[in-house]
């Protein structure tokens, strides 16, 4: 799945985290079901090649990167 990303990696959706970052994050998911993940990225635009640099993996039901806490879930 990572290795796709050498191909048009902008062809991916932005990632919700892009509202809280100055860089463009985007992601790619993986799996099905509740194996869902995504994989958050940037690229990194060079002269000649542009670089993938993979930030974070996570669960796609994990709490969005930069989000305050969510108070209403308090045990």
């Amino acid at each position: 799945m990572i290795e796709s990303l050498s191909q048009m990696p902008s062809r991916c959706s932005l990632a919700r985290e892009n509202d809280y970052f100055s860089q463009e994050i985007r992601q790619i998911l993986y799996g099905r079901g509740r194996n869902l993940y995504r994989i958050i990225f940037t690229i990194l635009a060079g002269q000649e090649i542009s670089t993938v640099r993979v930030l974070h993996i996570r669960h796609a039901a994990q709490q969005t990167l930069g989000e305050a806490p969510d108070d209403s879930q308090t045990t």
